[in-house]
């Protein structure tokens, strides 16, 4: 056989001998380790927690309301059991508008305009702490 007839089969044998090699540094290389952290680091589980929403205070804003012909909604303040200052405003809505503001105090009213049909009222109380919550709902 001359150097030229054996060329061939030194190339596919080189090339055979290269890819037994490449799987074998493959097939015998350490797995990936799982890292761990240590305790010491300062990361606990709670940093990773959502923080909440805050909660309305536990007292009351009763709000009574009534339809005044033709068109206009009058809501009035029946009774406020919060401690001064924990209401920071009251928002009045009618039919998905905002339509102003009434104040927090026993006996506090406004009117507001509506539709000379039914009229979906909504007053939402946000509170000092930044909650919000819904104090009266009514179809007028």
């Amino acid at each position: 056989m001359s150097k030229r007839s054996r060329l061939p089969w030194l190339i596919i044998g080189g090339i055979i001998l290269l890819v037994i090699l490449i799987a074998t540094l493959f097939l015998s290389s350490p797995s990936p380790q799982p890292v761990t952290i240590p305790a010491t680091t300062g990361i606990s589980a709670t940093d990773f927690v959502a923080p909440t929403a805050p909660q309305p205070p536990s007292c009351t804003v009763a709000i009574n309301g009534q339809k005044v012909p033709p068109s206009s909604i009058h809501l009035q303040v029946m009774a406020n059991t919060c401690i001064p200052g924990d209401v920071t405003e009251l928002r009045v809505s009618v039919n998905g508008a905002q339509k102003g503001m009434l104040d927090a105090s026993p006996g506090a009213s406004g009117t507001f305009a509506g539709t000379s049909g039914g009229n979906t009222v909504t007053v939402v109380a946000k509170f000092g702490n930044g909650a919000e919550s819904v104090v009266y709902e009514g179809v007028l």
